[in-house]
């Protein structure tokens, strides 16, 4: 994959994801989903509600509180400036 800085992180991922499948058949169902959820997330972003679910979902109170706000308003920065 080119190096370009000009493209969106979503760009980037689903061109590497469409790459994936090009070249790696074993790999192309879940390169496929990659490329979903990656526009999925171009069309509607998350809230911070639901990133909020998500960190609480995956991390299982491992964080402390300030750490679980910190991911949270980052994720939230990431999503919004994604594109």
């Amino acid at each position: 994959m080119k190096d370009n800085s000009d493209v969106s992180p979503i760009e980037s991922i689903l061109t590497l994801a469409h790459e994936i499948i090009d070249e790696c058949p074993s790999c192309a169902a879940k390169a496929s989903r990659i490329a979903m959820w990656a526009s999925e997330i171009r069309e509607r972003r998350p809230g911070a509600e639901e990133l909020a679910a998500l960190i609480d979902a995956t991390c299982q109170g491992a964080l402390t509180d300030a750490q679980r706000s910190h991911l949270i308003e980052g994720l939230r920065a990431l999503v919004r400036f994604a594109e």
